[in-house]
């Protein structure tokens, strides 16, 4: 059990190292221009892509070489590993499953995802596809969403944090799958929700400040899910 704690403890840490990491070298200008010259449906892909990757690659230099990091490196950004040779594959999950990562879908809609009566008729399973992860060489094996908040007031920043905050419940409910030829192994100990306010009105972060403290509390006690919510500087 000691050593259990501790291992949760020193998972806590590294994470709360990655926050600040990311706090001290992520340019919140360069962001703002990013929010604004962005338009489209992939602007949370491009984000990551262009923000968060590199910086979590420097991150994981510090405590692994170049070649460890690529290795315990996994990412759904295809441009991160051809392109910058930051990762080593995808997180994609191995298997497909009757549920999917949308907090509130009805019984009515997985009645027409299970039954083919909705509009996808074709596809009654669903395929996780985590932003990206970590694995060994790596000390801990993560899984993370990430989120960037554009635009909403309180009410807006409150459900964009509950329904992050179950997507990584749910990637930690799905049962642990061995590698294969086409997928790496899902196999993690703990999630993480990235999620970056660029409102202007740094709703997201007076969200997650105004939360009930045994909430912030249980989701790394009781779900093992680590919450960072970044913002530039007031």
């Amino acid at each position: 059990m000691v050593d259990a704690n501790m291992n949760r403890e020193t998972a806590r840490n590294f994470l709360k190292g990655l926050e600040q990491h990311f706090g001290k070298n992520i340019n919140p200008s360069a962001v703002r221009q990013f929010v604004s010259d962005t338009k489209g449906s992939n602007y949370e892909f491009d984000f990551v892509n262009a923000f968060m990757l590199p910086s979590v690659s420097e991150y994981l230099w510090q405590s692994l070489t170049r070649e460890e990091a690529v290795e315990a490196f996994l990412a759904e950004s295809k441009d991160a590993k051809t392109k910058k040779r930051l990762t080593s594959g995808t997180p994609v999950g191995a298997k497909v499953h009757p549920f999917t990562k949308v907090l509130g879908v009805s019984a009515k809609g997985l009645v027409e995802m299970w039954w083919g009566t909705g509009k996808n008729k074709s596809n009654p399973l669903s395929r996780s596809c985590p932003d990206w992860a970590f694995r060994p060489p790596c000390k801990h094996k993560v899984v993370f969403e990430c989120k960037l908040f554009r635009k909403g007031g309180m009410d807006a920043a409150k459900s964009e944090l509950v329904r992050s905050i179950y997507q990584c419940f749910h990637y930690l409910g799905q049962p642990k799958v061995a590698p294969s030829d086409t997928h790496a192994a899902w196999d993690y100990d703990y999630a993480c929700l990235v999620a970056y306010d660029a409102s202007g009105s740094r709703s997201l972060v007076e969200a997650w400040k105004c939360v009930d403290p045994k909430v912030e509390k249980a989701c790394w006690n009781a779900s093992n899910i680590f919450v960072m919510v970044l913002s530039a500087p007031s």
